[in-house]
């Protein structure tokens, strides 16, 4: 099953066990129709769905998420492109017109975010320089792009990568605001 949605107010407690009895259900007509034998159903909701959290435990099978490698050969240009959401998730957030330098390190490259007003004003490459001018926040390798495309946040990076740092609450924040980690079911258009 790749979408099942309720109305509010129904309880997906009293719907969930319906709805497998009719997956096995179906599922048991259809193989004796083709001759053959019928042995699991499964939901493909994405990472997080109601339906999981009321019957986890009926389930034969849990698999985790997959996660897209993406790779973007111009990441300012990128992050120029969705500049206008990111505007609109700092103006509706707890950092509204607020303005900021934001040097992010890569170690070898780096992008340096200026903020005015809580509008983006600028968004292009940067290198870290001296060990006094390391940047306030540091992705090693791809893993920033884990953190524009939602799959990950800052402190699950920061668990899984030491090399992934913040000298500075305010960036943490800021980049959690403008990049946040968001569940994805993404479908192919036939």
């Amino acid at each position: 099953m790749f979408y099942y949605e309720l109305k509010p107010g129904i309880s997906w407690l009293d719907v969930t066990p319906s709805i497998i009895r009719y997956l096995w259900n179906t599922g048991q007509e259809f193989a004796k129709r083709d001759g053959k034998i019928f042995t699991s159903f499964g939901f493909a909701l994405g990472e997080q769905h109601p339906a999981y959290d009321a019957v986890r435990h009926r389930l034969p099978d849990v698999r985790g998420s997959y996660a897209w490698y993406i790779r973007v050969p111009d990441l300012p240009g990128f992050l120029n492109h969705i500049k206008p959401v990111l505007e609109q998730r700092l103006a509706e957030s707890i950092a509204a017109g607020i303005s900021r330098e934001i040097k992010i390190s890569f170690y070898r490259a780096g992008l340096r975010l200026v903020i005015e007003q809580g509008k983006i004003t600028t968004i292009e490459p940067w290198s870290p320089g001296s060990p006094s001018d390391e940047g306030n926040i540091a992705f090693p390798n791809l893993t920033f792009l884990q953190l524009v495309f939602g799959y990950r946040s800052y402190e699950e990076l920061h668990y899984a990568f030491p090399d992934c740092w913040c000298d500075n609450e305010e960036v943490r924040v800021l980049l959690t605001v403008m990049f946040p980690k968001k569940t994805s079911n993404i479908y192919p258009v036939a």
